[in-house]
């Protein structure tokens, strides 16, 4: 496999690993500040916030023989702000997505920082019986939070055969930014738990993450970058995105064959005249037919069709071909099939139309064109992807992604809003295991390789079950009344949470296309915040009907998320059913009729593109 990142010319130098380092550790500044809330609780609380009446209430309760730490009116106070703060956090992509299309990825990025900012001081400068800021500090910083977030997708683009795992990076930071709170609460009470710790802490750290601005100001490209393009510095410190063949005879990038050799070939895989790598199972019927060009064995996966296939164009190359930017392939500048054996016996494959890149003004510029590994996906998904935003709105796949989606964000996020209480039902006093929460949400990072593994060879229906099944476990160890038994809750908890952000925009992106993606997403949102408003009233049911406790709650969490099951194999069948070749990364059909059992369906592939695009042959011969 060879490197993704271009020799450039003395001129420039290739920036994108700091472009990434400092987005992704921006996202877990303040990508997820909301999602400390239950720390940022604790300390609002130390506070008194709300806390009027609370004296009297609990002399109730301790007379009836309940809680006499519960305040079920300043719980359900609190609960609000958590409420609009994360459907502002939820809803936000509706606003932010024309927003980053109107002004660009360099100032949204600073319109998320400087809100975050105006959120923390309008958090830190409230008081109990005098300024609340906390109503609109809570929606500000939840709004913010987002903007700054989506703001970062694009740079993936950077990385064509990596996108998956930069995403994941990006979602890793935006989850785990809940730690920051609980950073803020030690030292607020490290420093005697003052109202000066309270407010010095919170508004030095807007300080910090005012460093931001003057960063993403100078680092940040004004467009959404592209596949095809490098990111790049000048010698006057300047950053900008070039295309790879703007880079010359430097770039490894670059058409010229010459320099690439087959430094990304197919790794002794055996291969067709077209460059495909064939598993050994299907040597035979590709070799009847002439087109075999070596024989040595290859335990390249590519033509397993029993793997989803959607992902194989997705993954990096474990296996013979390189998907990480350009392989070996290339045109001519006239766009005239090129050809020739390279020192270790691979030929160019000549004009096989499996573009993954697109980049220039036209769809179809051969200047610069990337070319990855054959794959297959159902006709169905390929056909969604072609319709209208109408038709794509209202197809089963728009229901029930919705429906999946809506309802385990909703019990993820409604146990993150609650986790405090449950916890404190159950006997945790002094909130230790509050903060093993508060901490855990910082490792989701290390489940990217199971997301990926998951979301690359199993796909779609597979990948919505195991989360799913993870939220149906996680409601039912919640309904448990055992304390010590909420560590395993609360790392599965964690687990499924971040599988669940990660999966979202891949599965969208891949079912819906780009072209209406934004809008799906945003009517997706719009479903997801509004039902998230159904917190309030479940916490206050909670706290008020059933004395703090969630048990039936949770009960009921399970039964909505089983029927969820159904739909995931749904999608586990649709995958798999006529299934057609397909361009890589950009998810349009091929023109060939592929059709019949495994080998002889691969083997009559090859042979309609033998009859309209002239294949070179091992001997050099068309």
């Amino acid at each position: 496999m060879f490197n993704i990142a271009p020799r450039v010319s003395s001129t420039y130098r290739d920036c994108k690993i700091p472009l990434l380092l400092v987005t992704m550790f921006g996202d877990f500044a303040q990508g997820g500040l909301m999602f400390g809330w239950n720390a940022l609780a604790l300390a609002l609380k130390g506070q008194d916030i709300y806390a009027t009446g609370c004296a009297a209430e609990r002399e109730v309760l301790r007379n009836a023989g309940g809680s006499d730490t519960l305040c079920p009116t300043q719980e359900s106070k609190l609960a609000v702000l958590w409420t609009i703060g994360i459907f502002a956090l939820n809803f936000g992509p509706v606003f932010v997505g024309p927003i980053l299309d109107w002004v660009g990825p360099k100032l949204t990025t600073v319109l998320g920082t400087l809100l975050n900012m105006l959120g923390l001081i309008l958090i830190a400068c409230s008081k109990e019986g005098g300024f609340n800021g906390l109503p609109a500090g809570a929606v500000i910083l939840g709004l913010g939070g987002i903007t700054y977030h989506l703001a970062q997708f694009h740079i993936s683009n950077l990385f064509p055969g990596k996108r998956g795992l930069i995403s994941s990076l990006y979602v890793a930071g935006f989850t785990g930014c809940g730690i920051i709170f609980y950073i803020l609460y030690e030292i607020y009470n490290d420093l005697g738990g003052s109202t000066a710790a309270f407010r010095g802490s919170i508004i030095i750290y807007a300080l910090i993450i005012f460093l931001w601005v003057p960063l993403n100001l100078w680092m940040m490209p004004w467009t959404a970058l592209r596949i095809g393009e490098v990111y790049v510095m000048t010698n006057k410190w300047q950053f900008k995105a070039v295309q790879r063949m703007d880079l010359g005879s430097d770039s490894n990038h670059g058409i010229s064959l010459s320099s690439q050799k087959s430094n990304s070939g197919t790794n002794g895989a055996a291969v067709t005249a077209s460059g495909v790598p064939i598993h050994e199972d299907h040597r035979e019927a590709f070799s009847n037919l002439g087109l075999m060009q070596q024989h040595t064995s290859s335990s390249d996966p590519q033509w397993n069709l029993s793997e989803t296939p959607r992902k194989r164009a997705m993954r990096s190359t474990n296996s013979g071909i390189s998907t990480d930017g350009l392989s070996d392939i290339a045109l001519s500048e006239g766009g005239s099939p090129m050809a020739g054996a390279h020192a270790n016996g691979h030929v160019t494959p000549a004009g096989l139309p499996l573009a993954d890149v697109e980049v220039g003004n036209s769809r179809n510029s051969t200047q610069d064109v990337a070319w990855g590994p054959l794959v297959f996906e159902a006709r169905r998904f390929v056909e969604l992807r072609k319709k209208s935003l109408w038709q794509q709105f209202l197809s089963a796949e728009s229901f029930g992604m919705g429906l999946f989606y809506t309802l385990n964000v909703f019990c993820i996020q409604f146990y993150l809003g609650t986790t405090r209480l449950q916890l404190e039902h159950k006997g945790d006093d002094r909130h230790h295991y509050t903060n093993f929460a508060n901490v855990i949400v910082s490792f989701g990072f290390v489940v990217i390789p199971v997301i990926g593994w998951l979301l690359d060879h199993k796909g779609y229906g597979v990948t919505m079950g195991t989360i799913n099944c993870i939220g149906v476990i996680c409601s039912v160890l919640e309904a448990i009344p055992s304390l010590r038994l909420q560590v395993v809750t609360l790392i599965l908890w964690a687990v499924g949470r971040f599988m669940l952000y990660s999966s979202y925009f891949a599965i969208f992106g891949a079912l819906f296309g780009f072209t209406n993606f934004g809008k799906m997403v945003a009517i997706d949102n719009t479903f997801n915040g509004l039902v998230g408003l159904l917190q309030l009233p479940f916490t206050y049911w909670a706290l008020h009907g059933l004395g703090g406790n969630f048990t039936l709650i949770n009960c009921l969490q399970i039964v909505v998320l089983l029927p969820l099951f159904l739909f995931c194999w749904f999608m586990y069948k649709w995958e798999r059913q006529e299934l057609v070749p397909i361009r890589p990364m950009e998810g349009e059909e091929l023109p060939c009729n592929v059709s019949g059992p495994r080998m002889l369906r691969e083997a009559d592939f090859v042979t309609t593109l033998k009859k309209n695009i002239p294949l070179e042959a091992p001997d050099g011969n068309n």
